[in-house]
């Protein structure tokens, strides 16, 4: 599981794609990628965008982690075996 914690503090989102440059949208600079002929340009924007769509991306995790959470109290209380459940998922995963 992701440790979200390393994440607090960082700029709030949205964050936005300008020409190669991530800014807030209260106008912050956030990140410089460098778009060049290094990396195929292609894969250089494909980067851009995600790095813009972090707060997205992180807000995402942090929701699944609390349904999880949740399934696993539940489970508890209803008495289910959830760790052979997981042991399972997490072969059939990987």
């Amino acid at each position: 599981m992701i440790d979200t914690d390393k994440y607090e503090g960082h700029t709030e989102g949205p964050w936005v794609n300008f020409g190669g440059d991530i800014y807030s949208a209260k106008g912050e600079h956030i990140a410089d990628t460098v778009l060049n002929m290094v990396i195929p340009q292609d894969k250089a924007y494909a980067n851009t965008f995600l790095i813009a769509d972090a707060p997205l991306l992180l807000e995402e995790v942090k929701d699944l982690q609390k349904k999880l959470d949740n399934l696993r109290e539940y489970c508890h209380a209803e008495g289910y075996d959830i760790f052979n459940w997981e042991v399972k998922n997490i072969e059939v995963i990987e």
